[in-house]
């Protein structure tokens, strides 16, 4: 009898001991010392954001009913002009948590263009790269309300015309820079092409001066050929000078033949090369004739090629040139040595005449053709120094023809967002404890 009293005793104590570690476990469960639930990490709300354009969190499901979500999806997808997504959490949630979580989530969604985040207890920040932090905060300021779905509603709104507002703007700015552009370009155009015009109105009369003057060096060689009426088949006439006359009639066709079709200054080059050979051809025949040695084949006078060779050179400058020695005939010479002017070839240049040395590029190729068997540059380029056509041989005989996104912090995405006229309290309250959104996704 006493070993069963025992054991009873013994089975009443457990079975009283575990009533008591039955209530204190219940108790301490009601007071809320459970291990609290695991928040919603950054990828559950980026992946959630991919499906539909509004979040709740599962730490603020109470925050809106289903037919309160139903609504503010409604005009977040009505919204046509702004890719607007929204997160609701927990209440006690900082801005600066609030700030990186929303700057995570798209960097994981990777498309949107307003992040937007309310609290349990209606608290909102949003950030955006189509809208400026300023314009942000005014957005948020004028939404108001204890609603939180009518807020988002609202804000939706809001954000959507404003985005919509700044698209015409830009379109606006856009069309009006395209106008200015054209009527730039036009503008430009229409210089270019008077620009054009006149240069080649400009080109063609100096063309034509060029090929007056050339023209005058042919008919001068032609009347010169003419005054010695020679009688090519006199049997009395020696057959040097009629080989020699016959080469200047051959030199005089060849260059009036090159001057009829010139077209541009370069040409002029075969018409001169010509006329100083027939010019030389003339000088041995006139030395025939009076029974005299036919002179050296000298360049022609530099003063007028018209002249004919030269005899020798003189010493001659410019106007505030530096002295050097160019060729002349035996006229320019007498000139020269007597302190005289020498008798320069004058040229029409824009309506008035000035030696051919000072008429500008179109007379390049006149002169090298007059000098092309005697040095061409190397000759011209020494005694043209100081003048307008010296600067056309300093380099050959080249005359040319006539002449905000998504960032991180501290970057651009809207980053002093807040709510400016909600008074916003921000607290100390982590999103997930630490910091980071469940704990340590983000």
């Amino acid at each position: 009898m006493g070993t069963f009293s025992v054991r009873s005793a013994v089975r009443r104590a457990a079975a009283g001991l575990l009533s008591v570690i039955s209530v204190m476990l219940v108790t301490l469960l009601a007071a809320g010392w459970a291990t609290p639930a695991r928040a919603d990490t950054v990828s559950e709300i980026a992946d959630g954001l991919r499906q539909s354009r509004l979040y709740v969190s599962s730490e603020a499901a109470g925050a809106l009913s289903d037919a309160e979500r139903a609504d503010v999806r409604a005009a977040l997808d009505s919204a046509g002009r702004a890719d607007i997504r929204a997160v609701v959490t927990r209440e006690g949630v900082g801005q600066q948590t609030l700030v990186r979580m929303l700057r995570a989530v798209h960097g994981r969604v990777g498309e949107g263009d307003v992040y937007v985040a309310v609290t349990a207890d209606n608290r909102m920040l949003a950030i955006s790269d189509r809208l400026s932090g300023s314009e942000i905060n005014r957005l948020i300021t004028q939404t108001g309300g204890d609603d939180i779905a009518a807020r988002l509603i609202e804000f939706s709104a809001l954000a959507d015309e404003k985005a919509a507002e700044k698209s015409r703007s830009h379109t606006v700015t856009t069309f009006v820079m395209l106008s200015l552009l054209l009527v730039v370009v036009a503008g430009l155009a229409g210089v270019f092409l008077v620009s054009r015009r006149r240069r080649r109105r400009r080109d063609e009369m100096r063309m034509a001066e060029l090929k007056e003057s050339v023209e005058e060096d042919v008919t001068r060689l032609g009347e010169d050929i003419m005054a010695l009426d020679l009688d090519v088949t006199d049997p009395s006439l020696a057959p040097e000078a009629r080989e020699d006359y016959t080469h200047a009639l051959n030199a005089y066709d060849s260059a009036k033949g090159a001057v009829e079709t010139a077209r541009q200054p370069e040409d002029m080059r075969n018409v001169t090369s010509a006329l100083e050979d027939g010019r030389y051809a003339m000088t041995a025949v006139r030395a025939r004739l009076a029974g005299d040695p036919v002179p050296e084949r000298r360049p022609p006078c530099f003063f007028n090629p018209q002249h004919g060779p030269s005899v020798q050179d003189v010493p001659w400058s410019p106007p505030g040139g530096a002295l050097r020695e160019v060729p002349a005939c035996a006229a320019d010479v007498d000139r020269v040595l007597s302190g005289e002017s020498p008798h320069a070839r004058m040229v029409p240049v824009d309506g008035m005449r000035r030696p051919y040395w000072d008429a500008g590029p179109a007379y390049a190729p006149y002169a090298g053709g007059y000098y092309r068997g005697f040095g061409g540059v190397d000759l011209l380029s020494g005694m043209l120094i100081g003048t307008a056509l010296g600067s056309m041989f300093g380099g050959g005989w080249g005359f040319g023809g006539y002449p905000g996104g998504f960032a991180g912090p501290g970057d651009s995405f809207g980053g002093d967002t807040g709510d400016v006229g909600g008074g916003w309290d921000f607290g100390s309250g982590d999103f997930g404890g630490g910091g980071d959104f469940g704990g340590g996704d983000f």
